[in-house]
């Protein structure tokens, strides 16, 4: 597997470790077009699992859209928009081979967001900073959790609400991001919000 640690860790204002660890724990909330979504937060050590089981409820075929926000090889200027490259009609093992053989890349390396979805659009979006949303609030997400020990909480605080982010770009991981493009066949698409 891997030595490398969570994509994000919490710091102080001066950069040292706050002592802040992810809460194994799942809540509701509003996304921003008024629907109910899950938000799953997990340590490192369970992300990887928690993530390809939430994966498997998906319906196949399965679409990925893999947002890059930092482009390790050829930075742009600051505030450039992310790039997104699409996959459609993907087969589901295809898919979890490709994210196993890219495993430090998708579970450790913050320097994406990968959203994948389902044929009725049922997705799971990992984000930069290691948090699982799916969406919509469904009760086959909610018994992935249930059966994962995940409990479910009013709110939680996860790292994604950490005051000072200190997120982790592994160089090592260059090339496994260029071959979970290929591996997909990902085409670059224009941004949108």
């Amino acid at each position: 597997m891997t030595d490398l640690g969570p994509k994000t860790t919490s710091v102080t204002a001066d950069g040292e470790p706050d002592g802040f660890e992810p809460p194994v724990a799942w809540y509701t909330e509003m996304d921003p077009t008024g629907s109910t979504r899950l938000v799953v937060s997990v340590p490192v050590e369970r992300l990887r699992e928690l993530h390809l089981k939430l994966l498997s409820a998906l319906a196949g075929p399965l679409k990925v859209l893999y947002r890059q926000t930092v482009n390790r090889l050829e930075p742009g200027p600051s505030g450039a928009p992310p790039r997104d490259f699409v996959g459609l009609d993907l087969h589901p093992d295809r898919v979890f081979v490709a994210l196993d053989t890219a495993a430090s890349l998708v579970w450790h390396d913050a320097r994406h967001q990968l959203w994948i979805a389902g044929r009725m659009n049922e997705q799971v979006v990992l984000d930069e900073d290691g948090v699982l949303y799916c969406y919509p609030d469904d009760p086959v997400f909610r018994d992935v959790l249930a059966q994962s020990g995940v409990p479910h909480v009013h709110t939680a605080r996860t790292m994604a609400d950490a005051d000072y982010p200190k997120r982790w770009f592994h160089g090592a991981n260059d090339a496994a991001e260029q071959g979970l493009i290929a591996a997909l066949r990902l085409a670059e698409v224009p941004h949108r919000k």
